[in-house]
Order: C-alpha cells, then sequence, then structure tokens
C-alpha cells in the first residue's frame, strides 16, 4: 500500500479513481420481492457487499430503497472502519451473509420520509450506530441503547423494524443489512439515529472526519458523562488508547479530569494519547504498572480507570488499581468469549468499588451534546483518523485495522 504523509497526526492513501457511489439517482418500478419495503422507488448505489469468511467485499451497485416512513436518505460522506465489523469480516458477526454491514458514518440528506421534521434536506448529519425505534418499552423509557427492535431485527437479523429490506441486489434479491448498513453511497435510515451537525459548525472540520463521532465518540461520551460522571479535579485511568480510547480520553479532560494515564501496548498509540489530553502514560507491559499509575495520579488515589478492551485480565487490572470507592467503567466487549471476575471480593466489597458496564450513550439526549462539545473544541475527529481509504478499497481500511497498523481510527471516504 502506498502512503503519502501528510502531517505527524494523519496519514491519507493516495486514491485511486473510484466510480462514482451513485451510479444512478432515479426512480423505477421495479416487481414486487419478498421482504421488500411498501415503496416502488429505489435509487442505485455503490456498495461493499460481505459475501461470507474468505470472500472479502464485493464493490457492486445495489437498489436502495426508501426512505418509508419516519426514514431518512443519506447520502454518505465517509464510513469508519470499526474494529467490530474486522470480527464480522472473520466471520464472528449475527447476520447472514450476503450483508451490508458499516457503523460510523456522516452524510448529506437528500430525502426523507413522513413523520420526519428534525431534518431536511440538504442538511449535514452524522449517524449514531444505535438506532433506536423510539417506540418500544426501552425507548419509552428513556433507554434508547436497548431499543428491543434494533437489537433482534437490525443488530441481529439484519432487518429494518418491520422485518423489511432496504437493500437488493440489482436482479431484486433482497440483501441484509448488518445494523447500519453503512458501506454504501446512499443508505436509508430511522430517523431516530440521525442528527443534524449544530449551528456553528467549524468549517475546518470537514463532513467525511465527522463519521467517526457515531460509534467512537458515542460510545466514549456514555462511559464519561453517563458511567462514570467524571467529575473536574478527578484522577482518571484509561486502559488502551484506541478509537473510543482516544475519545474517552479527550472527553474527560473536556469533563474536568485532573490527571489522566494512558496504557497501551503500542507506543505510536501512546503518543496520540498526549495529544488528546493525556497527562501522563505508562507502557501496558511496564513490569511496575501499578506503581507508575500511582506516581502518574501524584500518589492520589484513582477515581475512574476506563476499560476500553474489556478481557478478564484488563477488567481484573481496572479493578487492582482504582481507589477506595472509586468507579471501573468497562466499555470494551474484546473478552466477550469468557467469564470475567472479581479476583478479590473482599478488597471490592470493602473499598467500595463501584463496577459498571457501559455500551454506549443515549442517542436522542447524548449525540446532540456530543456534537455541541466537538463543536466547542472538545475533541478533533480530525486528530483520530490516521489513515484514509477511497470506497472501491474497503477492504484494505478493515485490513490494516486487523493488522494492528491503524491508531486511532481508519475512515472510507466516498
Amino acid at each position: 500500500m502506498t502512503v503519502r504523509h501528510m502531517t505527524v497526526q494523519h496519514m491519507t492513501v493516495q486514491h485511486m479513481t473510484v466510480r462514482h457511489r451513485i451510479a444512478e439517482d432515479r426512480s423505477t418500478t421495479v416487481p414486487p420481492t419478498l421482504g421488500a419495503p411498501n415503496t416502488t422507488a429505489t435509487r442505485t448505489s455503490r456498495a461493499a457487499v460481505f459475501y461470507g469468511v474468505g470472500l472479502g467485499l464485493r464493490i457492486e451497485d445495489v437498489q436502495v430503497t426508501g426512505p418509508g416512513p419516519r426514514e431518512v436518505l443519506i447520502e454518505v460522506a465517509a464510513c469508519g472502519a470499526c474494529h467490530s465489523d474486522v470480527h464480522k469480516l472473520q466471520g464472528h458477526g449475527t447476520v447472514a451473509a450476503p450483508n451490508i454491514f458499516g457503523h460510523e458514518l456522516a452524510g448529506t440528506v437528500r430525502a426523507v420520509g413522513t413523520g420526519v421534521d428534525h431534518v431536511r434536506p440538504g442538511d449535514r448529519v452524522a449517524c449514531t450506530f444505535l438506532v433506536p425505534c423510539g417506540e418500544c418499552a426501552a425507548c419509552r423509557s428513556g433507554a434508547e441503547d436497548n431499543c428491543g427492535p434494533f437489537r433482534t431485527m437490525m443488530q441481529a437479523k439484519g432487518l429494518r423494524y418491520d422485518g423489511t429490506h432496504r437493500y437488493h441486489q440489482l436482479d431484486g434479491t433482497p440483501l441484509r443489512a448488518s445494523g447500519v448498513g453503512g458501506l454504501v453511497g446512499l443508505v436509508s435510515l430511522p430517523a431516530g439515529a440521525v442528527f443534524p451537525l449544530p449551528d456553528g459548525w467549524p468549517e475546518a472540520i470537514p463532513l467525511t472526519d465527522v463519521a467517526v463521532l457515531g460509534c467512537a465518540g458515542l460510545t466514549a461520551y456514555g462511559a464519561v458523562n453517563r458511567a462514570a460522571k467524571v467529575r473536574p479535579g478527578a484522577n482518571v485511568v484509561v486502559l488502551a488508547a484506541g478509537g473510543v480510547g482516544l475519545c474517552t480520553v479527550a472527553l474527560a479532560r473536556h469533563a474536568g479530569a485532573g490527571t489522566i494515564t494512558v496504557s497501551d501496548i503500542r507506543d505510536e498509540s501512546l503518543a496520540a494519547a498526549r495529544g488528546f489530553g493525556a497527562t501522563g502514560t505508562v507502557h501496558a507491559g511496564d513490569r511496575d504498572f501499578d506503581a507508575r499509575v500511582g506516581e502518574l495520579a501524584g500518589g492520589a488515589p484513582i477515581d475512574v480507570v476506563f476499560d476500553t478492551i474489556g478481557t478478564p485480565g484488563t477488567v481484573a487490572q481496572a479493578l487492582r488499581i482504582v481507589g477506595i470507592g472509586g468507579t471501573v467503567v468497562v466499555s470494551g466487549l474484546a473478552g466477550t468469549g469468557g467469564p470475567g471476575r472479581i479476583e478479590d471480593l473482599n478488597g471490592f466489597v470493602r473499598n467500595k468499588i463501584t463496577l459498571v458496564g457501559s455500551y454506549a450513550a443515549v442517542p436522542g439526549e447524548d449525540m446532540p451534546k456530543l456534537l455541541e462539545a466537538v463543536r466547542d473544541g472538545a475533541l478533533d475527529p480530525a486528530r483520530l483518523i490516521s489513515a484514509r481509504f477511497p470506497f472501491d478499497r474497503a477492504e484494505d481500511a478493515y485490513g490494516a485495522v486487523a493488522a494492528g497498523t491503524v491508531t486511532g481510527r481508519a475512515l472510507i471516504e466516498y
């Protein structure tokens, strides 16, 4: 892969000639297909379709239907390459192939369905990886991050809430969308996941770079502001400086944390963490890790430890270094294949430790707050992006993520 360096913090892959992602934007009449939405309006768009383990992603034209009621049709500007999608390429996803995945995206509204009044055509928007329906018991109670139809239909089966498809192959065969299904030039997405950029958005932050906020940014926002409720002056430790970890550092700094110590196994990631606001860094393999963390906090107890990896080992490490009355927030899911445990239950109880799981934030309440914080300088998404790939090389982006050569996020640009 030929790389052209732009700055110390940025690199961009030299762009190849890319066929326009929207081969044709037109209305056509197609024969009814099993699972197709109740509409005859389709548009043809370029997509990266996953056909199964070992088969990779195939760039091809697909039909995109919608928007239906309470949906928004978005022309995608970019999609972040999240490590969770690497797992899908390796066969660990729940949605049957062929499907379209990708869940960190931003773009421009092209059309809206009935019942949508918070955005209009031409608006620049960010999309969240959580897609709340707004009607289930969880959503009505304020727990949009636990939306039942999203988890059981979109995440598990690759269908919209009503069991229909929004993507079809050119012969009419339905295509599933793994969650959002963002590796396509046009996305018809439920309105609850679509948020306009706030007034006063800086011209220096391009729409493409906003994409990484929908997963990495939102996950970190929930960990910092909901799970931990970081207070000014708090002593914070962040385990791992990946995309979520770096956003956690920036948002903890924005919340007023006093010391922010970051650990990672890669020196490049530790250097990036310092740029995001870490006051100290320590290599994860340091033989005196616990002592070094204490020194970097000035000998004061650690108030919050963010485990952005989520393995039994990192959870145990977090519980070991957190101070009396402190909080451990686990936002990573790397260790979902095995059990975790509290090794020192006596210390856990006596020291009044709080252990909290944090999947993400609440989109309807928190995504607007996150976007406003970014607008006001809390986080520069461009600094989170260390590699950029053209759409036709989407698979290379995930390969770089899998190989561990990406610091922060890789971005797939349309």
